[in-house]
């Protein structure tokens, strides 16, 4: 395949530009572009269950990763770690006022980052590169038939 051509190495250059601007934008709240996703989606589900189990699942991250991004989030008090009082062995994830009282900021520098990653993009275009985008994650999440592995 041509150098021009590969697609890995320029997923790799949008995913580290959209995790360097979120860095930039959110330092202003004592946070980092992981952090607040990860409170975005605390915000999301407000009223659930969210344990650190379902945060490493929806971002695909490690649970060494998880726990440190929510050790940080804990000191800085933007969340609080409680025991599930069914399941002792099981902590719950809830935000807290403070993490309340930023997220219509998180929300809008995400959707300020979206707007501009889009910027001269029809809807079609746009609708198209979102249906590509997940069928290239698709095709590398599938599990490949036998058949199509044997020479």
């Amino acid at each position: 395949m041509q150098q021009s051509r590969l697609l890995g190495p320029r997923l790799k250059l949008l995913n580290q530009a959209i995790a360097q601007d979120m860095d930039r934008t959110v330092t202003s709240l004592d946070l980092t572009g992981a952090q607040s996703f990860i409170l975005r989606y605390l915000s999301m589900h407000k009223g659930e269950k969210v344990y650190p189990r379902d945060i490493e699942k929806q971002f695909h991250l490690s649970h060494p990763t998880v726990s440190g991004l929510l050790q940080r989030l804990e000191a800085k008090g933007f969340i609080q770690m409680e025991q599930e009082p069914a399941d002792r062995r099981c902590r719950l994830v809830t935000p807290t006022d403070k993490a309340e009282r930023i997220q219509q900021e998180i929300a809008g520098h995400i959707c300020s980052l979206e707007d501009r990653m889009l910027a001269g993009m029809s809807e079609e275009e746009i609708e198209t590169l979102i249906r590509l985008l997940d069928r290239a994650r698709e095709n590398l999440t599938e599990t490949p038939n036998k058949e199509d592995t044997n020479p």
